[in-house]
């Protein structure tokens, strides 16, 4: 028996080209209104982002506060809108495939596998993935549908990516990593502009934006985008996985004196994905008949106050509201969430600072099986509340250290502490050598609390069920980390972080007590998932810049990880196989050229060893290794005109990256050209 809960999804476009029609006649409309000029464009940015620089991007995701990268005390990593411009990402599992540590693998034409330091799969299970501090992360499984994160990339200040642990801050599910994605403010967006797109794949690409700015610092952008994505090589006898989605939205960014900033901003998709194989599959169950498709919409509100005391002191109050709708062929899933948090930055004395706060979080989940899939109790209501503290204290001797933890209740798993210590020492202006020892949590889902499926005919005698479980723990990690980071020339810098991380209490599916249905006299042979599988994994990262001339960069990244996991009981889902799941061994070369005539070049070169083995399949067999090779080719012809083309997969017509013979395509070798206006 196999049960997937997988990040697939579709459901029919309504008003999504209207949407783009809109965003037209706004852009139309704007020489009516007060607008800053239009950006420059991105060709040429290397020529103005040194290597130095680079390593000494500011970065907030590790203390919930602006330091420079090279002195951070974690495994992070950016990705700056630079780097996603010259490599043409279309999305974001595309902008950091070559952060190390980080394993992206593209399974359908609209479903990803993200993983950091193992245990990939299509769901994301044990990453946090954040948008401007608002969680995609959702309770019905462990992980992120990547299909709806549909972004303007150009809006995308950077990615912030730290490797391991970040739950001392961040609160639960934030195990092995957390993905923050930080968009630009309204104000560094003005202007107005058109973009479109076609290629092999990609069929169709329209977008539009304008920015403006209203007065008394308040500077707004809107925009609309709309996408229509062929099918890729799909299994025989499979059904095609096309996909097209429409997306409009919205921010302002008030600056409302030197002390107050808000913001709020907003959007909402619509869209119809294809599917290679049902979200449910029970072996021996008839699923949904092909083609599969799968309606997705939603929409999202957030605001944020940030009001300002000091040089070294402020606090932050943050609300949204997220609603996501997905009518699949195996059920309907309706999720709303609401959330609010607040944070306080605080000096004590002159060597140390405070960070503390609070969050609350309510979500209404409203799931409908349609045949084979069920849970039981259909509607729920779960609560979080949370609070943190962190403490930063500078030692003598250019020592730094940071001692943190996460109080949190939730309805999964009650109450969970995650504390975190971590150290750094400048060994000199440009060297770094830091430390943690980090605890977190991954709370159950309503899949592991409250599923309720017939593994077996229901008319049966007996009938295996598979049945939530009420004490299902949360799943554990104690992890240890050492890094270092030098950079012995201006034009080159280097970065190591090794890692050894402990994991207790892994779900396991189990047979639990056989009893009696006293409405049916059937006997029942319950599955349950229970906390049964221990490991252990070992890894090591690397990256390294190096500029050999002021135009052209180079950067290679390596990442190797050893994963080890001991099932304690039948493991009759085979989650023992995650083991071998992430490729031991990946490399990654990326070069970018700055060329005369404003022409900019990008080559990005991948190497992955094999997946070993894969709990989709019943003998755990794996996927091959492979290489791959992407280019992408950026002229500014004139002030207001951008043409790219970018060419992926060149290396093989297709090839396989992740997912069992079944379930994933085979990602074709493609084309792709776009066109920027700028008004």
């Amino acid at each position: 028996m196999t049960l997937s809960a997988s990040t697939r999804g579709h459901k029919p476009v309504t008003g999504a080209l209207r949407a783009v029609f809109v965003a037209g006649a706004l852009v139309a409309a704007a020489p009516g209104l007060r607008a800053q000029p239009a950006a420059s464009g991105q060709v040429g940015a290397l020529k103005r982002l040194s290597i130095e620089q680079l390593a000494n991007v500011e970065v907030t995701s590790v203390t919930r506060g602006p330091q420079p990268l090279s002195r951070s005390a974690a495994a992070v990593a950016v990705v700056t809108s630079q780097q996603i411009a010259s490599s043409g990402a279309m999305n974001v599992p595309e902008a950091i495939r070559y952060v190390p540590g980080i394993n992206v693998a593209q399974v359908t034409a609209s479903e990803w596998a993200v993983s950091s330091r193992g245990f990939a799969s299509a769901n994301s299970p044990d990453l946090l993935v954040l948008s401007d501090g608002r969680s995609i992360y959702t309770p019905l499984y462990s992980g992120v549908f990547w299909d709806v994160q549909d972004y303007f990339m150009q809006d995308i200040d950077r990615i912030e990516v730290i490797r391991g642990p970040g739950a001392a801050l961040w609160g639960s599910n934030a195990v092995n990593g957390v993905i923050n994605i930080i968009s630009k403010s309204a104000a560094d967006t003005q202007g107005a502009w058109l973009a479109a797109g076609a290629g092999s794949d990609e069929r169709a690409l329209a977008a539009a934006q304008y920015g403006g700015e209203t007065g008394d610092q308040l500077y707004y952008r809107v925009f609309a985008k709309y996408q229509d994505h062929g099918a890729l090589d799909y299994p025989a006898g499979a059904s095609p996985d096309d996909w097209r989605l429409g997306h409009v939205g919205f921010r302002t960014d008030w600056n409302a004196g030197p002390a107050d900033a808000y913001t709020v901003q907003g959007e909402a998709y619509d869209g119809t994905l294809g599917q290679v194989s049902p979200s449910v599959n029970i072996i021996g169950r008839p699923g949904p008949a092909n083609p599969l498709r799968v309606g997705v919409s939603g929409g999202n509100v957030l605001g944020r106050w940030r009001h300002t005391m000091s040089d070294d002191s402020d606090f932050e109050l943050r609300v949204y509201y997220d609603y996501t709708h997905r009518n699949d062929p195996t059920f309907i899933d309706d999720l709303g969430t609401l959330d609010i948090d607040f944070q306080e930055h605080l000096p004590l004395g002159s060597a140390q600072a405070v960070t503390w706060g609070l969050t609350g979080r309510t979500q209404d989940d409203r799931n409908r099986g349609r045949g084979i899939f069920a849970l039981n109790p259909p509607d729920s209501r779960d609560n979080a509340a949370s609070g943190f503290v962190q403490d930063e204290v500078s030692l003598p001797h250019s020592v730094r250290l940071t001692l943190g933890t996460k109080f949190e209740h939730n309805d999964f798993s009650g109450f969970e502490v995650q504390p975190s210590l971590r150290a750094a020492w400048d060994l000199s202006a440009t060297g770094t050598v830091w430390g943690a020892v980090s605890r977190a949590v991954r709370v159950p889902t309503r899949l592991e609390r409250d599923i309720d499926v017939a593994a077996t005919d229901p008319a049966g005698n007996p009938v295996v069920l598979l049945l939530g479980n009420r004490n299902f723990r949360a799943e554990e990690v104690l992890a240890f980390e050492l890094g270092y980071r030098w950079q012995p020339l201006t034009n080159l810098s280097l970065d190591v972080a090794a890692f050894r991380n402990r994991y207790t209490g892994l779900a396991s599916l189990e047979l639990g007590t056989p009893f009696l249905d006293a409405a049916t006299g059937r006997t029942i042979l319950p599955l349950l998932n229970e906390n049964q599988i221990d490991g252990h994994s070992t890894g090591l990262e690397g990256l390294a810049m190096y500029s050999p001339v002021g135009w052209w960069r180079l950067s290679v990244d390596y990442s190797y990880i050893d994963m080890q996991l001991t099932p304690l009981g039948a493991d009759y889902n085979r989650d023992r196989f995650f083991a071998g799941s992430t490729p031991r061994n990946q490399v990654g070369l990326q070069s970018y050229f700055d060329l005369p005539h404003d022409v900019e070049l990008y080559a990005g070169l991948r190497e992955l060893s094999a997946i070993r083995t894969l709990p989709e399949v019943v003998d755990g067999t794996g996927d091959p290794g492979y290489q791959e090779l992407d280019l992408n080719a950026t002229w500014r012809a004139t002030a207001h005109l951008t043409l790219s083309l970018e060419a992926r997969s060149l290396l093989h017509a297709d090839h396989v990256e992740f997912g069992g013979p079944d379930e994933r395509s085979a990602i074709d070798r493609s084309v792709f050209g776009r066109m920027k206006w700028e008004l």
